[in-house]
């Protein structure tokens, strides 16, 4: 039941690898273009984050219909550049994270700590016997180049700054749905994940 949950999260992502990396790369160099004499100050890095990400939330509510296959904008952005998306089953909420392996804790919003609060993972199925819904985090940072990278993770819990996520699902959401396809479920003791396969090695 746990891999048919983690392969559900998989395919829900499928629609949104190639639109979210190429709308925060626009975003990105928006950023930069308008706001030149920030760019690498760290006292005004909370600015150019907050401008990328209202520059990328902008450049998807102006994509087409169906540009995201199913999942469309959501929340309220005018509430502090809020930014999630829904596909009717699944809700993820996109954070901004400073490092690769840092998940921003709830704090004290009760709204947002019950969105942490995913039961189980695959303990909960619903009335027909699918695998329950999800509420899911996209936690986005910009590398040195200037390119996105997203992390998909579902947290199961609540936890205070310094203290150990808790969380069941973590893995980098690829920049296309080809090699998001490609990533196999690999259990760990604490968290789930998915990997791209080792490639063969060709001297063999």
């Amino acid at each position: 039941m746990i891999k048919v949950a983690v392969e559900r999260v998989r395919s829900a992502m499928l629609d949104l690898c190639e639109p979210l990396h190429e709308v925060f790369e626009q975003a990105e160099g928006l950023s930069r273009e308008r706001l030149p004499e920030l760019a690498g100050k760290i006292d005004y890095r909370w600015l150019t984050t907050h401008t990328t990400r209202g520059f990328a939330h902008y450049l998807l509510s102006e994509k087409p219909h169906g540009a995201l296959g199913d999942w469309s904008l959501s929340g309220n952005h005018s509430q502090n550049g809020s930014l999630w998306v829904h596909n009717g089953t699944h809700a993820v909420r996109l954070l901004h994270t400073r490092d690769e392996s840092h998940v921003p804790p709830p704090g004290l919003n009760r709204a947002r700590r019950a969105f942490y609060r995913n039961p189980p993972l695959g303990k909960v199925v619903t009335l027909d016997g699918e695998d329950a819904n999800h509420q899911l985090l996209m936690l986005w940072r910009i590398d040195s180049d200037g390119l996105p990278i997203f992390r998909v993770v579902r947290t199961n819990g609540e936890w205070k700054w310094g203290q150990v996520e808790k969380v069941d699902i973590d893995f980098i959401l690829p920049e296309t749905a080809e090699d998001l396809e490609d990533l196999e479920f690999m259990p760990a003791e604490e968290e789930l994940e998915l990997e791209f396969p080792a490639e063969e090695d060709d001297a063999n």
